[in-house]
């Protein structure tokens, strides 16, 4: 086999591992996608994969609408941070979100969601789930959402212009609208770009016989505003290009203290959560990316080499934080600001070491700081945790219809706790995958990944310890997760099915000595306490067939903690046991079987494509609804969770027959249902029936 054969064989690898490629219209062009955003990011693919046509020919304007479509995905309801993401029933905690090679670990506060990211500002988005393969970076042991930003030598690709525009906006009835433009031009050695999207979204309407604590329609403290921009600059010198840019984003609004919960008015009996606890207030989260990236070809010792350098800020700001508990409460009346710093580095390099051996080799380097408003206590410090990773990663077809995969990865962590307390610790984690194609179009895979995750610095907003010191334990290391997955997958253009299986066993998992995981009030340490086990399965079919398209998929899983206890006393003075891992949702949640399924069909003239799109969610019985074991968290709980089922229709019109322009109208939620994702664990509901309608124009 000769050596530019090399990147045919990768490109078998990544299409042949992934599942849920029935829901990428356009074969060629996924699978070209598919290669570009995965490169140097593990070839244990992911699902559902956005491009920028699928993005234009859409209506939504957040992460949770791009991904609708996927089984195995679950966002929760209401809007912004109040949502968590789930990837086989796997919370946040364990999930990245990859920005151009740039992520974080931490948190600001475990009552909010941690990941923030427009579409508007990125061309593709894609999912990898489960533990990676040896190049799939830092501490990916269950999946993550991979973004790659706007770039103008994409958007003037296959262009006879070197300056461009896009402009779009887009409306809905149940209270928001968006405008966004886009400019981008290019030289002979320089290209520039500058992109800005607001989103300004009301208080929403939730379904049918809604009715809020407050007596209202409108789903209380739901509204927030986004505004996001991107500037970039790139300059291509030969074989080698380099980019420099800048990505910000800013969600602010009315806000609670806790924002996956509702709230109620003070007094209202039986309520927990009233407004005097839930301390409303004019707050604002924002990322901010600033990242340099290079890519090198034809450097002899390597075909090609990527490298990047970032910086990630994460911070939370509040007008006020009077009756906050978590940030301080009355020792803090004014307005607060509390930040996640994250610096750091990846360089990649792909090799052609024998005529069908090609060698993935790299570093991957991380540093976080997190930084309080205040400390009230001078013995304090800033949290800080370097991750640094080693990774080799070989792909070969020795035989004629087999690729074979192996690698090895070396993460080492160094630890500083609140108290300046130091751990530090490694651990080898190698990956193994096979794919065999007896038959043309058709190929089974099978793979089997180790990962690790390094322990979670405490949450920004409590690290002023007023409510505590957290430390870390003297034996702590990285929990361990270790993945194996089957899969086939059969495409001839017209049928298409793919399935999976997996096991997934975390040794090590992390919790913390007072049962509550780095949120409770007393002393406590981050300590290794228990094991987590997952598996589960997805299947999905399609056709397509000139301009119709039909699709079907399911996933499920059942995550399970299993915690180790010790006795404490309660608040009554009893000893009572309880887990050392913990029960939050930020690690995991009960989620009911996912089917989805739509049926599309694009008309010749006019160049119009409607389609109707399902999703259902099945109940979770009360003796299902649990994701822990141990201490006082014992298997049942009090209720289940509701199934629900929800229906949309869209329709994507080309006036100029071509991308350039595209008009989008849709209704969400068709028959107005009043439900709750299973992913959200407070009252936010889903949003109620919505006309929604959206144009975009490049040119």
């Amino acid at each position: 086999m000769a050596k530019f054969k090399l990147l045919p064989v990768s490109a078998m690898v990544l299409s042949a591992l992934a599942t849920g490629s029935a829901f990428a219209e356009n074969k060629d062009t996924a699978t070209l996608d598919v290669i570009n955003v995965t490169d140097n990011q593990g070839l244990k693919v992911q699902t559902n994969v956005v491009t920028t046509q699928k993005k234009d020919e859409s209506v939504q304007t957040d992460l949770r609408g791009l991904l609708k479509n996927e089984p195995a995905i679950s966002i929760g309801g209401g809007n912004g941070t109040s949502q968590y993401l789930y990837i086989r029933g796997m919370g946040q905690n364990s999930i990245d979100v990859k920005v151009d090679n740039a992520y974080s670990d931490s948190q600001i506060h475990y009552h909010q969601g941690r990941h923030m990211l427009d579409p508007a500002l990125v061309k593709i988005v894609s999912v990898q789930k489960g533990a990676g393969s040896a190049s799939a970076g830092i501490g990916q042991t269950n999946g993550a959402v991979i973004a790659k930003t706007l770039d103008a030598l994409d958007l003037l690709k296959n262009s006879d212009k070197n300056v461009g525009a896009k402009l779009g906006a887009g409306f809905s009835t149940n209270h928001a609208h968006n405008f966004n433009a886009t400019l981008f031009g290019k030289g002979d050695i320089f290209d520039v770009l500058v992109s800005g999207n607001l989103v300004k979204e009301s208080n929403y309407e939730g379904g049918k016989g809604y009715v809020s604590n407050f007596n209202t329609k409108r789903v209380p403290f739901s509204g927030l505003d986004k505004v996001s921009y991107l500037a970039k600059v790139g300059a291509t010198v030969g074989d080698h290009r380099f980019v420099l840019s800048r990505m910000n984003e800013q969600h602010e609004g009315e806000r609670l203290v806790r924002e996956e919960f509702d709230a109620a008015p003070v007094g209202t009996p039986g309520s927990r959560l009233t407004l005097d606890r839930q301390a409303p207030a004019d707050r604002k989260m924002r990322v901010t990316n600033t990242n340099l990236e290079w890519t090198g070809k034809n450097l002899g010792f390597a075909q090609e080499v990527t490298a990047n350098v970032y910086q990630l800020v994460h911070s939370r700001w509040s007008e006020s934080d009077k009756g906050n508990g978590y940030a301080g409460g009355n020792k803090n009346p004014g307005a607060t600001k509390n930040r996640v710093v994250t610096t750091g580095g990846n360089i990649n390099f792909d090799s052609a070491v024998h005529e069908n051996v090609l060698l993935k080799y790299g570093v991957n380097y991380r540093h976080q700081e997190v930084k309080p408003h205040t400390k009230f206590n001078a013995n304090l410090v800033n949290q800080e945790k370097k991750d640094t990773g080693l990774y080799v990663e070989a792909i070969t077809a020795p035989v004629d219809k087999i690729t074979f995969t192996a690698g090895v990865r070396y993460d080492h962590f160094n630890f500083k706790a609140m108290d300046g307390k130091k751990r530090s610790d490694g651990a080898f984690n190698p990956s193994v995958g096979l794919i065999y194609e007896p038959i043309q179009y058709l190929s089974l895979s099978a793979s089997h990944n180790y990962a690790t995750r390094s322990p979670r610095m405490h949450d920004a907003i409590m690290s002023h310890g007023n409510r505590g010191v957290v430390t870390i334990g003297d034996n702590t290391k990285a929990e361990q997760a270790r993945n194996t997955e089957i899969g086939f997958n059969y495409n001839d253009g017209t049928f298409s099915f793919d399935g999976s299986y997996f096991w997934q066993n975390i040794k090590d998992a992390l919790g913390t000595t007072n049962g509550r995981d780095n949120h409770g009030n007393a002393a406590q340490a981050i300590v290794n306490a228990g094991k987590i086990k997952n598996s589960g399965y997805e299947l999905n079919a399609g056709y397509h067939n000139n301009g119709f398209t039909a699709r079907i998929g399911v996933a499920h899983s059942k995550p399970r903690f299993h915690s180790q206890t010790r006795w404490q006393t309660n608040n009554q003075g009893r000893l009572e046991e309880v887990s050392l891992l913990s029960g939050n949702p930020e690690y995991a949640s009960a989620i009911g079987r996912t089917w989805t399924a739509s049926l599309s069909y694009r008309f010749a003239q006019p160049n119009v494509e409607v389609g109707v799109h399902h999703r259902i969610v099945e109940k979770v019985k009360a003796s299902d609804n649990y994701f822990i074991t141990g201490g006082t968290l014992k298997t049942g709980a009090t209720s289940g969770k509701d199934g629900y089922n929800v229906t949309d229709i869209t329709l994507n019109w080309k006036p100029f027959n071509n991308d350039s322009m595209n008009v989008n109208f849709a209704v969400d939620n068709v028959a107005n249902k009043l439900y709750k994702a299973h992913s959200q664990r407070g009252a936010f509901p889903g949003r109620g029936r919505e006309y929604r309608v959206g144009v975009n124009y490049t040119f």
